[in-house]
């Protein structure tokens, strides 16, 4: 699967897929849905109201290999300053027969985790969005 976060001025492959060895692992999807609670004196029960919101919450890591310990370890640095502040579209490409995909909308990445070991960085990613729905247009 490759996972792509489209900004307005660019795309960060947060995952390059099988063709470039970096499947993403420990890939979940979780949807929380916003209630109003309320809690009226001497009432038996709390009442609750579905307020229409849904949040999408998208964790994955993903490991690189670089050519160099260095590389690694400059990956490591640099890679978080640049997508700190991204916020789009997230593009998740099925690597199946139909060539599914899928949209996350209002992708905003809430937390980055990078580290290194030899010549390898894993990193943590924690997107938050709107709606989730398959991309007709594929």
């Amino acid at each position: 699967m490759k996972i792509i976060l489209k900004t307005s001025s660019q795309e960060h492959i947060l995952a390059g897929g099988s063709a470039d060895h970096e499947d993403p692992i420990h890939l979940t999807i979780s949807a929380q849905r916003t209630l109003q609670s309320v809690r009226a004196i001497r009432a038996s029960s709390v009442q609750t109201y579905d307020r229409g919101n849904l949040q999408i919450k998208l964790t994955f890591e993903v490991g690189r290999l670089h050519e160099s310990q260095s590389d690694a370890m400059n990956y490591m640095l640099i890679h978080a300053s640049t997508i700190t502040n991204a916020h789009g579209e997230l593009l998740l490409q099925l690597e199946d027969p139909a060539h599914r995909s899928l949209i996350l909308e209002s992708a905003t990445l809430v937390s980055i985790q990078t580290a290194y070991k030899g010549n390898a960085s894993h990193t943590l990613y924690e997107i938050y969005g709107g709606k989730l729905h398959v991309n007709q247009s594929s």
